[in-house]
């Protein structure tokens, strides 16, 4: 399949580790918080933690009720994966407040050049996240909202990814009549953006930053530079498959 400008007819997008990402991320704010109780860990086990924990708790816009509940029971997870349950009880509250306190999304060096790119082109942009309602204005915070001509958060239209009807809503509401499969869909998790995306008709196109999907069955690039150093040259890509 030949994935460039000239059958591409809109790209939608991820928000979260596609766009931006925390800054300091959330790694580094675990290690941070442990820190400020006397424990040194080591990167990559909680990077690991992370990858486990993430896989079977994923946070829900939507039918999260209790934010707080959820993180407490997420970050016992994350300790008990890290083998210092013991050391919860006054973990657990420094997670709480270094998060709160330092939690701050930034864009990716990428992010401005590929969607000025894109928008130069003239397809028209639209972001699709499992999000908050506060997504229209962490973008305009951002600098990026006006790049887009759709934003669709989970939480504002009561469903999410990967369920197809989420992307079918970005469709309808840029009254979209061209071929699904002629839309891509920009995003960096495996079953959220790639199946979702699919099962929806779209393109997926993976930014595997941290090279966790090194066998995806999709296009797949290290960032969005890469992505749009190759659309723009009109390479043609071969999927890689799992045999």
């Amino acid at each position: 399949e030949n994935l460039n400008l000239g059958n591409i007819q809109a790209v939608f997008f991820d928000f979260g580790e596609t766009l931006a990402s925390l800054n300091p991320g959330k790694e580094e704010l675990f290690i941070k918080a442990a820190r400020s109780i006397g424990l040194v860990l080591e990167l990559a086990a909680v990077r690991r933690a992370y990858q486990v924990v993430d896989f079977h708790n994923k946070y829900s816009s939507i039918t999260v009720t209790d934010r707080v509940a959820f993180y407490n029971n997420y970050n016992r997870q994350l300790v008990e994966a890290l083998g210092i349950s013991s050391h919860f009880a006054r973990l657990g509250p420094a997670l709480m407040e270094h998060f709160r306190l330092e939690k701050k999304w930034t864009l990716f060096d990428d992010t401005k050049r590929a969607l000025s790119h894109l928008q130069g082109f003239g397809r028209p942009l639209a972001v699709v996240a499992n999000w908050d309602k506060d997504l229209p204005a962490l973008l305009e915070q951002l600098g990026i909202s006006a790049y887009f001509s759709c934003i669709v958060a989970s939480a504002a239209v009561g469903v999410e990814k990967p369920d197809p009807a989420i992307f079918h809503l970005a469709l309808a509401e840029l009254s979209f009549s061209a071929p699904r499969q002629t839309v891509l869909y920009v995003g960096n998790e495996y079953r959220a953006d790639v199946l979702g995306a699919r099962a929806a008709g779209l393109t997926p196109v993976l930014i595997d930053r941290y090279a966790l999907y090194p066998h995806a069955d999709c296009h797949r690039f290290a960032s969005l530079g890469e992505w749009i150093q190759a659309i723009t040259n009109n390479q043609k890509l071969e999927a890689t498959f799992l045999n």
